[in-house]
């Protein structure tokens, strides 16, 4: 019977070394031995960290200028001997191999390259050819019952939780882990196919829309088998057009950053022109909870939406939307027979559907045509960024994680983008009012934030209490307790002073502007809680 895994010995050996350090010394606490290639172990080293040479295990040096590290039987075969197999255990018994049970590997930037210099000489690219770290992930992943592999930084919090439980890696994170890893390798397969090969590999389909963003332009859709989401198998009957395709995009990259905030907890996010009009977090996994936080953000904008959860379909959370008119639902678990889908399908002909394979997955890279060309970019992918508090008190643990959901929401927004945020109860988390696609930052405060975040409140206040001064008392309270997240930095302090005169005293911001001092000077005098996160979220 497979168990939760508790590992005694760990491969490490990274390009990009992001995140490493916290995994390693998550690994080290839980007894783990380190084993690591020359510039990994190095970078563990300078952190205090014992690590021992891959070549203890390999039993040969690193060899040919780096193109030789890994690849050797000991290492393969501690990888991929099975557990608890009799015939596997006399095998390695007999040839003195150790087992590994975690394998931490990504791949040379041969990607990265070729995004940012497309004319790189062939020579150079083929140094790039990554042959051990592919081969090493495939074997981890094939033994995925027995052994973790970790391909992509954005996978370590979860195994880094599993290990501070005490219980062990568990057999869903390996899963997980394992198919990212697949898609990995053939992503970057296909990466060096694209420039070496005969030319670049077909997708998976492709499908012929009825038209592109208006009725007069005509489109098309390519997808790859490995989707995460099934563009392959619509659960209803109704095509999917080019905008259904971009705001169902648009909402599931959102939604990938908040399933990996909090894989556990429930996400709802409601699309609308690719901006997001309501999202909101439940930590308890309540869906249906974490959906009508969302929808009451705006329910105006709401109407007519696309609606993308983190979790199954409940028949409370199918009840709310069936008298709600949206134009398309993305979910884990969504069938064409369930019951949930039937109720919402019954009214609405037209209704799209689709399943969410993989709700954590973030893609790498993004591209964009252009007249003439393509333009290439690291995806925007998920991160917790940390605050550096510029004036105010200490921020406790609880508005941290509520300035966090926060960023997640307002780096969804097209620029200028502001996203109000707040936690109505404990362990729930909501956008309230947004700003977006503005090219002046203080109407994008003033003007719809704002604004919207009132209506919200005085919506609230009207059936949970009395109007006029109690129903005011109750807005004013409950706006000094929110957040206000930008994209960017403020330019000038009246940014700081529009929030202040609406009564928002917490604010979250990249800095960076040469008038920094400026904006902390007056959130001081004003009283406003200012924070720097020292990473700016346009989206175009």
């Amino acid at each position: 019977m497979t168990t939760n895994l508790k590992p005694k010995r760990a491969l490490l050996s990274v390009s990009d070394k992001s995140g490493l350090v916290p995994l390693a010394r998550a690994l080290r606490a839980a007894g783990c031995d380190l084993y690591a290639s020359g510039g990994t172990k190095k970078v563990l080293e300078l952190e205090g960290l014992e690590v021992l040479p891959v070549e203890s295990i390999s039993r040969s040096p690193e060899a040919f200028a780096g193109r030789m590290k890994t690849l050797s039987f000991p290492v393969f075969g501690g990888i991929l001997a099975r557990r608890n197999d009799a015939a596997d255990d006399a095998d390695r018994e007999k040839l003195g191999i150790p087992l590994v049970d975690v394998v931490v590997v990504n791949f040379y930037p041969f990607e990265q390259t070729i995004a940012s210099r497309p004319a790189a000489a062939d020579a150079e690219l083929t140094e790039l050819i990554d042959i051990g770290g592919p081969a090493l992930v495939r074997a981890a992943a094939k033994n995925r019952d027995h052994v973790l592999v970790l391909s992509d930084p954005s996978l370590y919090s979860e195994t880094i939780g599993d290990l501070a439980s005490g219980r062990g890696i568990s057999l869903e994170t390996r899963k997980r882990a394992a198919a990212r890893a697949w898609t990995e390798v053939a992503r970057y397969d296909s990466a060096i196919e694209n420039r070496f090969g005969e030319g670049k590999s077909p997708s998976a389909g492709r499908l012929s829309l009825r038209y592109g963003e208006n009725p007069h332009q005509t489109a098309r859709f390519s997808y790859d088998s490995d989707s995460p989401i099934a563009w392959d198998a619509p659960l209803t009957e109704s095509s999917l057009s080019y905008n259904n395709l971009l705001d169902f995009s648009a909402g599931f990259r959102l939604l990938a950053d908040l399933a990996n905030w909090k894989k556990d907890a429930a996400h709802a996010v409601i699309i609308k022109h690719q901006n997001p009009c309501g999202v909101a977090t439940d930590v308890d996994g309540r869906i249906d909870a974490a959906l009508e936080m969302a929808w009451a953000c705006d329910p105006t904008s709401a109407f007519g939406g696309m609606v993308l959860l983190s979790k199954p379909l409940d028949t409370k959370s199918a009840q709310f939307l069936e008298p709600r008119f949206i134009e398309g639902i993305a979910a884990p678990g969504l069938a064409k027979a369930s019951s949930e889908l039937s109720l919402l399908s019954t009214k609405r002909k037209n209704l799209k559907a689709v399943l969410i394979r993989d709700v954590a997955w973030q893609e790498r890279e993004c591209e964009i045509t252009i007249p003439g060309g393509r333009l290439v970019q690291s995806a925007d992918t998920y991160a917790v960024e940390p605050l550096e508090v510029k004036t105010g008190e200490t921020w406790s643990e609880g508005k941290r994680e509520l300035a966090q959901f926060g960023i997640f929401a307002g780096k969804s927004l097209k620029s200028n983008a502001i996203a109000i945020v707040e936690s109505p109860s404990e362990g729930r988390f909501r956008m309230i009012g947004a700003g977006q696609g503005q090219p002046n930052r203080i109407e994008a405060i003033a003007k719809l934030a704002i604004p919207r975040a009132r209506a919200v409140l005085e919506a609230e206040a009207k059936t949970g209490m009395s109007s006029g001064t109690a129903g005011n008392v109750f807005v004013e309270s409950r706006l000094a307790e929110m957040i206000l997240v930008s994209d960017a930095f403020f330019p000038f302090a009246d940014g700081v002073e529009a929030a202040a005169e609406a009564g928002i005293r917490n604010i979250v911001e990249p800095g960076g502007s040469v008038r920094d001092a400026d904006v902390i000077a007056r959130a001081k005098e004003l009283g406003v809680n200012l924070a720097f996160t020292g990473r700016r979220h346009f989206r175009h």
